[in-house]
C-alpha cells in the first residue's frame, strides 16, 4: 500500500545494467516500480513481466509526461543520455542518470544548467560514492585521520576481463564503448572524493586500443593543486586485484578488492590499525536509489554524495584524458 514516503520510478532502458539496478530497486523500501520504458513495445513489456512493473511503455516523450512516474533511472548506452535527461528535465521529471552522465563536461553543464532553471534533481549514478564503506572513508578524511590536510597519494583501479566481440557495447564506438567511460569513471571519481573534489591540475596518461578504435586500457597520473598525485588504471582485458588505497602524512586507508564492491576499510596509523564492516545490500544500488529519493522528499536538486559539481570535475577530467591519448567518437570534431 502506498503512503507519503512511496516513490514511483520509470526506467528508461530495459537493458543489462536496468536488470541489476531494478533488483535492487525490488528491495529499497517504498519504492514502486511503476513503468518501464524502450523504444519496442515488445522489449519493455518482457521486461515489465519479468520484474513486476506496473506498466510498459514505447517512447520517451510518453515517459516524460506520465503524471504517475515520480522519478526516471535512465539505464540506456551513454550516447543517448543526454538528449534523453534533457528530455526528462524540461518536463519536470527528476533524473537519475547512468554513468557517465554525459559524454563530455559541455553536456553534463547543459544539464545540471537545466537542473538548476527548472528546480529538478538530477543525479550520476555513481553509486559506489553512496555505500556505507564510502561514508566511513568520508568521516575519516574530514577527522583527518590519515594526517593534517589533504592526502598526499591515491591509488585506485578497475580491471577486468569483459567481452572480446566487436559487436558487444563495451567495444563499440557507436554506443560509447571503451574503458575510460564504462570503468575509468569508478576511479577517477574516488580519486576526487578522497583529494577533496575538483579537478586535477595536471594529468598524464597512456593509453591501449582495441581493433575498433575504442581504449581497452587507460593508466595514469593525476596532481592536485595541493601536491597530492593519485594514479589510476582502468582496463576492459585485465583481471586484476583493484583495491583503494589513499595515503597521508601519518597513516593510510585501504579499501581491498574490489574497493567498488567493498564491505569494509582499514585505517592504519602507525602500528595501529582499524577495520570497519559497512555492509552493502543488494548489489548495492540499493543506497544510491535510497539516496535519490530522500534528495526528492526533502526538495534537492542535488545530492551531496555525488554532487553537480562532483559530475562536472569528473566530465572535465575525462574530456581532457580522451585528448591527451586522441580517443574520439563517431559525430564528434
Amino acid at each position: 500500500m502506498e503512503n507519503a514516503d512511496t516513490v514511483r520510478w520509470g526506467v528508461l532502458g530495459p537493458g543489462r545494467i536496468a536488470r541489476d539496478v531494478v533488483r535492487d530497486l525490488q528491495m529499497t523500501p517504498n519504492a514502486v516500480l511503476e513503468v518501464v520504458c524502450s523504444r519496442s513495445l515488445d522489449r519493455a513489456e518482457a521486461f515489465a513481466q519479468e520484474f513486476g512493473f506496473r506498466r510498459a511503455m514505447e517512447g520517451e516523450e510518453a515517459l516524460a509526461a506520465d503524471p504517475d512516474v515520480d522519478i526516471v533511472y535512465i539505464a540506456s548506452p551513454h550516447p543517448a543520455h543526454f538528449e534523453s535527461a534533457k528530455r526528462m528535465l524540461l518536463a519536470g521529471k527528476p533524473v537519475v542518470c547512468e554513468k557517465p552522465m554525459t559524454m563530455d563536461a559541455a553536456q553534463a553543464r547543459e544539464l545540471i544548467a537545466i537542473s538548476k532553471q527548472q528546480n529538478v534533481f538530477l543525479m550520476e549514478a555513481v553509486w559506489t560514492r553512496c555505500l556505507p564503506v564510502f561514508q566511513v572513508v568520508r568521516k575519516w578524511l574530514q577527522e583527518e585521520r590519515v594526517g593534517p590536510g589533504k592526502p598526499r597519494l591515491v591509488s585506485s583501479s578497475f580491471c577486468v576481463g569483459l567481452s572480446k566481440d566487436p559487436k558487444d557495447r563495451w567495444l563499440n564506438p557507436e554506443l560509447g564503448g571503451g574503458g575510460l567511460l564504462d570503468l575509468g569513471v569508478y576511479p577517477l571519481t574516488v580519486s576526487q572524493l578522497a583529494m577533496g573534489g575538483g579537478a586535477p591540475v595536471e594529468i598524464k596518461v597512456m593509453a591501449d586500443f582495441a581493433e575498433t578504435g575504442v581504449d581497452e586500457m587507460v593508466s595514469g597520473l593525476m596532481r592536485y593543486e595541493h601536491g597530492g598525485v593519485a594514479r589510476f588504471t582502468c582496463s576492459m582485458r585485465t583481471e586484476f586485484e583493484c583495491p583503494l588505497e589513499i595515503g597521508g602524512e601519518d597513516g593510510f586507508i585501504r579499501v581491498p578488492s574490489r574497493f567498488l564492491d567493498a564491505n569494509e576499510a582499514t585505517l592504519t596509523v602507525g602500528n595501529h590499525s582499524e577495520t570497519v564492516r559497512a555492509p552493502r545490500r543488494g548489489q548495492g544500488y540499493v543506497h544510491e536509489l535510497e539516496e535519490a529519493m530522500r534528495c526528492l522528499r526533502s526538495g534537492e536538486i542535488e545530492s551531496p554524495m555525488i554532487s553537480h559539481a562532483d559530475t562536472l570535475a569528473t566530465m572535465e577530467t575525462m574530456d581532457r584524458i580522451r585528448a591527451q591519448i586522441g580517443l574520439k567518437y563517431p559525430g564528434e570534431e
